[in-house]
């Protein structure tokens, strides 16, 4: 009877080990971008090399309405499904029909940029979901780009994670970012980009001779609209990636995205930093004090990022916050953006345990 006794003592020990040590709760530490915004550094003018000689632009795709106005834009996709503001002084454009994608338009009704990561999408001369391995070959990616604007040389440099995944190629007064699928090694996503809207986003590091590009910084009323316009990009942008590898998509949950925003706005107002450990529990606590109930939950937070285009193509390229964004099991999805801070936080509520399965 001892015996017996012993081994149950044993097997709830092992069970209450595996309760509190299994992956249900995944919480993942900030993910913050390098560089980070506006850390340009000056240059002497004998310290920029000669500009790379550039190409002719595609003649045809997506990339030929950056630079034109939203009357040709409108005249072959038609008028966009939202409109809502960046915090860069342009609107994004976002389309739904046919296909998806969102388009940069200026205060003067000029297209200053375009992305998309949809299948489908004419993004000549590359193709969402393209071998990596074949834009090497059939196109000349350097480690260091120069933009030219006025009197002004702006030199980007590429680190070695940039040459792997967000690759910078240079035409005649446009540029592409190639977003890059580390691990599948495809193209994931495309944004075409005028001169002026690069160097105010500074993506990479930079150095500069001249004057400095330095973006309007939004009154807090429109930053409040700009936060809840990312916290949409980034929950549609999560779903499109989702989608294309046939992993169910999340629903929104208000009272997740009432978390997720608190959390966001928690760590910006409390300097956090990648420094500083989370809590194990901590994304536990949230949840119960929220009233959610859950059987899975994970979480992603990044800071520093020029938009939810790179904050969710950052996560994507990560192993620890891509397993949260790619889990098959999480049926729900909730976005906080605050400022420069954004999270998402996602679960398998417990009514949904068999929807995964």
């Amino acid at each position: 009877m001892k015996g017996f006794l012993k081994v149950v003592v044993v097997l709830i020990v092992l069970l209450l080990v595996f309760y509190y040590t299994d992956d249900r709760i995944k919480e993942n530490e900030l993910l913050e971008s390098l560089p980070k915004q506006v850390t340009a550094i000056p240059q002497l003018n004998d310290g920029v090399g000669a500009p790379i000689t550039q190409t002719s632009r595609p003649a045809e795709g997506l990339s030929t309405y950056v630079g034109k106005s939203t009357d040709e834009l409108i005249e072959k996709m038609g008028k966009p499904d939202r409109i809502e503001p960046s915090s860069y002084g342009y609107n994004w454009w976002i389309y739904f029909e046919d296909i998806n994608f969102m388009a940069g338009v200026t205060t003067e009704n000029q297209v200053n940029q375009i992305y998309t990561s949809t299948l489908l999408s004419d993004v000549k001369p590359f193709t969402i979901g393209q071998k990596v391995e074949d834009i090497y070959r059939f196109t000349i990616v350097e480690s260091e780009v120069n933009v030219s604007l006025n009197d002004n040389v702006y030199t980007f440099s590429l680190n070695g994670e940039d040459q792997k995944n967000r690759l910078l190629i240079i035409y005649k007064d446009l540029y592409a970012q190639l977003y890059v699928d580390q691990v599948d090694g495809v193209l994931e996503g495309v944004r075409f980009i005028d001169p002026e809207t690069l160097v105010l986003h500074q993506p990479y590091d930079m150095t500069f001779t001249g004057e400095m590009l330095v973006p309007h910084v939004p009154s807090s009323t429109v930053q409040v609209e700009v936060d809840r316009a990312a916290e949409r990009q980034i929950f549609e942008l999560t779903n499109s990636y989702r989608q294309k590898r046939n992993i169910p998509e999340l629903e929104m949950d208000y009272q997740l995205k009432v978390v997720a925003q608190k959390h966001s706005k928690d760590l910006m107002l409390g300097s956090y930093s990648s420094s500083q450990a989370l809590e194990p529990d901590n994304l536990t606590n949230r949840l119960k004090e929220a009233g959610i109930d859950q059987k899975r939950a994970g979480e992603n937070i990044a800071s520093n990022y020029v938009d939810a285009i790179e904050v969710v193509h950052g996560w994507l390229n990560s192993s620890a916050h891509r397993k949260v964004m790619l889990d098959k099991y999480f049926t729900h999805i909730g976005t906080g953006v605050f400022g420069k801070v954004y999270s998402e936080s996602l679960i398998l509520k417990n009514k949904d345990d068999d929807r995964r399965k």
